[in-house]
């Protein structure tokens, strides 16, 4: 710097231009909280006119000879449709507005036949109830129950639920036993699951099956279909196929040796025993 010049201190911003942005400041803070506060407004009423509007009331079962028009049931084939509408049976009289969807899909869930389900809402005033109902692969011969009081007949699935048809409806299918409805799900499930596969592993000569024993899992015991007779094979856990056709071929030669056998086991692959002598099948 030259000799004689002094450094120009920086001159103080004028108080106009601060004052200016404050102001600025303040006025869209204001502004912020007008439009929200006009913005709650509006909702509120528009929510307002959504649940008291009657042009958006799902109209009662009641009016219409116990079931709403405005309750729709998609893909119901064995479910109870009277369980389902109970359901759904806060909602009538009152806003679409106000159905809780999710909710009431957790309630379907929980029905026997119900594997999975979707609610929507159709404005103005209509509930959309679409569901998938599980599929039974065989029927179980359950144990008596303090609700049921002897031996009865239900359905399974692969998954191992339980169900009870509500409508009249045929099925051909195999009978298990030596399930109970009070063990565990997963236990179930474990027991159809070895079931299926021996079925799939069998193929065609499923057809002379006409009841399968699950009780020990590890040891299937199937009652087969042969000539006039019903014999109870142990057929354990494996080799299913090679075991039954060994049996059938060599069935002849187990008859005339014990005709009084009525439970043979099959599960040492090649030979066949019946109960109190071995038969070895060549």
């Amino acid at each position: 710097m030259p000799r004689g010049q002094t450094r120009e201190k920086p001159r103080p911003e004028p108080r106009f231009w601060e004052g200016l942005r404050w102001g600025r400041f303040v006025f869209w803070l204001v502004a912020g909280m007008l439009l929200m506060v006009s913005t709650l407004f509006a909702w509120h009423r528009t929510e307002e006119f959504l649940i008291k509007d009657d042009r958006f009331r799902v109209s009662e079962a009641d009016e219409f000879a116990g079931q709403s028009p405005n309750l729709v049931l998609e893909g119901i084939h064995y479910a109870s449709t009277a369980q389902i509408r109970h359901i759904f049976a806060e909602d009538f009289g009152r806003s679409l507005y106000l159905a809780p969807i999710i909710e009431r899909r957790r309630q379907l869930l929980a029905i026997d036949w119900v594997e999975d389900a979707t609610v929507a809402k159709i404005w103005p005033k209509t509930l959309k109830v679409t569901i998938r109902e599980r599929v039974p692969v065989a029927f179980v011969h359950l144990p008596p129950t303090s609700r049921e009081g002897g031996w009865h007949f239900a359905l399974i699935d692969a998954d191992g639920y339980i169900l009870r048809p509500r409508v009249a409806a045929k099925f051909t299918l195999p009978v298990l036993t030596g399930i109970r409805e009070t063990e565990p799900l997963y236990d179930r499930k474990a027991r159809v699951h070895r079931v299926l596969n021996m079925l799939r592993d069998i193929g065609s000569l499923a057809g002379q099956v006409s009841e399968i024993n699950v009780a020990d899992p590890n040891n299937l015991v199937i009652a087969e279909h042969v000539g006039d007779s019903v014999l109870n094979l142990m057929i354990g856990e494996e080799n299913y196929a090679e075991r039954l056709q060994n049996f059938l071929a060599n069935y002849d030669q187990v008859k005339a040796r014990r005709p009084d056998a009525t439970t043979l086991d099959l599960r040492i692959d090649g030979q066949i025993t019946a109960v109190g002598e071995g038969i070895h099948a060549q």
